[in-house]
């Protein structure tokens, strides 16, 4: 009984268990009327598979679906969100202990769908498509330094088609394992401090980050270059336009053109060149590689100019005190000297008096008028010479030395500066001012070859230095010869005596003065007729022709050799005479009237 009535005492309790937790009674008979408990045996319930471990202690969802909140085991992952099943799928937060976090769709426990990430490490963020915890297909990836990828990704990396922003450079074309691949276009910022970016752009081909393959740019400054690449370099054919002005069309070996120019070369026959006053001349320059060959090159300018070679002024001198003040510095030379530019002009100079054939002809027979002119002189006055005869010699050592005052400017008579000889009309005075010829104009190269036609040496500019200098070390040069042992007269008598005796044994001696005075008067024309000719014509003497390249910016950086020439001016050639043409010896008629000559004597 006793049995049975706690039987009855906990029922209650058993009417309170679930139906999973009911026990089984299992009676079993002890004895006569004699009843025990029976033992209670629960099911043991079948866990739903999930991610949540047993020691969980975060809330989490009923049967493993809805939303919850779970820390994984190794403390490094927390997810909250959408659970289904045990599985994390739909829109959940995944944090990760270092602070990259991903928020987004997820699908049968990965991370599949669009979504954004945040890399912690590198403070970038993505949003986009996601496939297995990867970025992949269409997204957004932005970067700390304000840098932009909007394009495809194929398994973490830029693949395909995208464009990428930068601070300096933007892209668009195809991309390929994170590298710019395929036809693309790059797009750089205008030039900066730092030379970081130049202001270029680049539409072409582009094989793992680089510029290879068929493709055209156009730089900041205006060139552009339509050809091949191959590793960033220019290589292959390609058209490059300089901004410059030249322009080379051929083959390109690592960025270079295959055949570049190196120096320039004049092309003359002799050398040193002659030329004429007031005769024009050709100048033809080619522009030459290291192998002497002609490089095609067009657009390349070319300067010419002409030099005088310089002198060193004296201390103390006016000169010197005013070099100072000049700007144009002396130009070494391959020659072993240094010169100053002279002025070098395409301008036909003009005349305002008699033609330039007149004034060529004029002076190439200024010696042959000169001598018809002693020679009248001589005729005139041959009856006073013969009285004269005996005070030719004193006179004589006089006039030379008046001729030799007089060359130095001094009139000893009046202590004063000797007034120059009258020039004549068709001349130009030093007090005029005589404007300066325009200079020659630069050449552009065609196929490598510049040509200038119709070339002077201008007439030399007012004070030219080097003239100056040379004139001041003439007059020291006859001071100094001044300073010599004066010659006693009576010896310079006998001396002037044995020369005219010597020179003139076949001449009377009334004619050696004459001949005398004719020379300093051929020597006073021929003073002045150069002086006359210095003021129309450049001087004669030793020039240098000087080549340069002045191309601006120089091409690719690079600005080739110069050229030098050595020119020789002279006077103008005499022009041949025609001369008359007489009757012809004849020695047959000769011989002829000899024998009718002798027979009529024998008559």
């Amino acid at each position: 009984m006793t049995s049975v009535l706690a039987l009855y005492r906990n029922h209650d309790a058993l009417m309170n268990m679930s139906s999973n937790q009911q026990p089984t009674l299992i009676l079993r008979k002890l004895s006569v009327d004699e009843y025990v408990l029976p033992k209670i045996h629960t099911k043991k319930i079948k866990r739903v598979n999930s991610e949540r471990k047993p020691f969980s202690v975060n809330p989490f969802p009923k049967l493993g679906t809805g939303h919850g909140v779970y820390v994984f085991e190794n403390q490094y992952f927390k997810y909250e969100g959408e659970w289904v099943k045990g599985k994390k799928h739909g829109f959940g937060k995944l944090l990760l202990k270092d602070g990259t976090y991903y928020e987004g769709q997820f699908n049968q426990g990965e991370i599949t769908g669009t979504g954004f990430k945040f890399f912690s490490e590198t403070k970038c963020k993505y949003k986009g498509q996601f496939l297995k915890g990867e970025m992949h297909g269409r997204g957004i990836m932005e970067f700390p330094d304000s840098s932009e990828y909007e394009g495809n990704f194929v398994h973490n990396r830029k693949n395909g088609y995208g464009v990428m922003r930068t601070p300096l450079t933007q892209y668009d074309g195809g991309y390929q394992g994170n590298m710019r691949h395929g036809e693309g276009r790059m797009v750089y910022a205008p030039m900066r401090y730092d030379k970081t970016s130049n202001g270029d752009r680049y539409e072409g081909y582009w094989v793992a980050d680089k510029r290879h393959g068929p493709g055209v740019l156009h730089c900041a400054d205006g060139s552009i270059f339509d050809g091949n690449f191959d590793n960033d370099e220019f290589h292959g054919h390609g058209l490059y336009r300089h901004i410059s002005g030249v322009i080379y069309d051929g083959m390109w070996l690592k960025g270079f053109p295959a055949k570049m120019a190196s120096k320039l070369h004049i092309v003359v026959e002799n050398t040193p060149m002659v030329i004429r006053q007031g005769t024009p001349f050709t100048i033809t320059v080619q522009c030459l590689n290291d192998e002497n060959e002609v490089v095609g090159d067009e657009g390349r300018e070319i300067q010419i100019t002409a030099g005088f070679k310089y002198y060193q002024p004296s201390k103390g001198s006016a000169l010197f005190d005013m070099i100072e003040d000049v700007e144009d510095k002396p130009i070494d030379t391959p020659f072993g000297y240094q010169v100053v530019h002279y002025p070098l002009t395409n301008q036909e100079q003009e005349n305002d008096g008699p033609s330039e054939e007149d004034e060529e002809q004029e002076l190439s027979q200024s010696q042959t008028q000169l001598d018809l002119k002693e020679d009248e002189d001589e005729n005139q006055n041959n009856k006073e010479e013969e009285i004269k005869e005996g005070e030719d010699g004193e006179k004589l050592a006089e006039n030379e030395k008046q001729d030799d005052e007089k060359e130095d400017g001094v009139d000893n008579s009046g202590g004063g500066v000797e007034e120059p000889d009258e020039i004549p009309n068709n001349t130009t005075t030093e007090t005029e001012s005589v404007p300066l010829p325009p200079p020659v104009p630069n050449c552009r190269s065609e196929e490598g070859v510049c040509v200038w036609n119709e070339v002077y040496l201008a007439p030399a500019p007012p004070m030219y230095r080097p003239f100056v200098a040379m004139e001041e070390a003439e007059n020291d040069k006859k001071s100094s010869s001044r300073g010599k042992p004066a010659i006693n007269k009576d010896d310079r008598r006998s001396s002037i005596g044995v020369v005219r005796h010597n020179t003139c044994s076949s001449i009377s001696p009334g004619k050696t003065y004459t001949a005398t005075k004719s020379n300093s008067i051929l020597d006073k024309m021929r003073r002045q007729k150069e002086k006359a000719l210095e003021e129309k014509y450049a001087k004669t003497g030793e020039y240098v022709l000087m080549v340069h390249d002045v191309t601006n910016p120089p091409f690719l950086g690079r600005t080739i050799e110069p050229a030098f020439l050595l020119l020789k001016l002279k006077r103008p050639e005499a022009k041949k005479r025609a001369k008359k043409e007489g009757k012809k010896w004849d020695t047959s008629q000769h011989i002829r009237r000899s024998m009718v000559a002798t027979e009529g004597s024998e008559d």
